[in-house]
């Protein structure tokens, strides 16, 4: 898809920025030449994680390219502000173009989806309403600060503080990455023989639901009675109007479930336009 070559193609613009000039903030760069070596060829080590992210399919390398690109364009900002080198500001540029693709929906989607199995189309769920508003982007900055506060204390000679920080800081950073990562494991799938509701939050297990047990699918009016798998997700719901009852595992709390007889459900895709394309393609009813 094209949202994939063109975050791609701005975080190699950003690489070229940082070829033609200096883009490492002065607060990052020791005065020793060696550690000062070390943290450029770390970071050049990061932005080739970054870039294999962009080009890999996945919920893993779709986690890492939003947490990498991101923090390259919170740097590059920096570093532009404090030097003022053209280069540094067209480096700039590109790492918020990047960072713009990387957070869209439809690249979201296309990352997920391009790592599905035959003839399956994946959709990513919207997170819940107090993850999103609370969580994601204090979670979002543990992951960064985490990995980086260490190694570059270390790379100062702060051995103690060094030590400190990148133990502590390298576990909770991974338990960081790993809350955005289980997020992006949400998952509305079509498949040959109907649909499926993969979504840790709402059912304990994935939900399949068949092509005959579908009635219809479309927006969920305000008033309906359907059994509510959205977990709290804001914006558009879509209500999957169910020929007979199925059961599902419905989490009733942080780890527990309880068996449920629904007829209908709601979900909340993040393109809930694309879901009904797609379902209207494959010959299911739209309410």
């Amino acid at each position: 898809m094209w949202l994939r070559a063109a975050a791609a193609a701005a975080w190699l613009a950003v690489g070229a920025a940082a070829l033609l000039a200096d883009v490492v903030h002065t607060g990052l760069r020791p005065d020793d030449e060696a550690a000062h070596n070390t943290v450029i060829a770390a970071m050049w080590l990061a932005y080739a994680l970054v870039l294999a992210a962009l080009l890999l399919p996945g919920a893993r390398a779709l986690t890492v390219a939003r947490i990498g690109v991101s923090a390259g364009a919170v740097e590059l900002a920096a570093a532009a502000a404090s030097s003022g080198e053209p280069a540094g500001w067209v480096g700039l540029v590109s790492g918020l173009i990047g960072t713009v693709v990387v957070l869209q929906p439809a690249y979201a989607d296309a990352q997920v989806d391009a790592a599905s199995y035959g003839d399956e189309r994946r959709f990513l769920l919207r997170p819940p309403a107090p993850v999103l508003v609370a969580l994601v982007v204090p979670t979002w900055a543990v992951s960064v600060a985490g990995v980086a506060v260490g190694p570059l204390l270390l790379a100062g000679r702060g051995w103690a503080a060094g030590i400190v920080a990148a133990a502590v800081g390298l576990p909770v950073a991974a338990f960081a990455a790993h809350t955005l990562y289980r997020l992006a494991r949400r998952w509305l799938v079509f498949v040959p023989n109907g649909l499926v509701v993969h979504d840790h939050l709402a059912v304990a297990e994935p939900l399949p639901l068949s092509r005959r047990g579908i009635h219809s699918i479309g927006p969920a009016p305000a008033d309906t009675a359907a059994a509510d798998l959205t977990a709290q997700a804001l914006g558009m719901a879509l209500e999957l109007r169910l020929s007979n009852p199925v059961t599902a595992a419905v989490m009733t709390g942080r780890n527990r479930s309880e068996p449920r007889t629904v007829t209908d459900v709601l979900v909340s895709p993040s393109r809930p336009a694309a879901v009904l394309s797609t379902a209207q393609r494959r010959g299911l009813k739209l309410a």
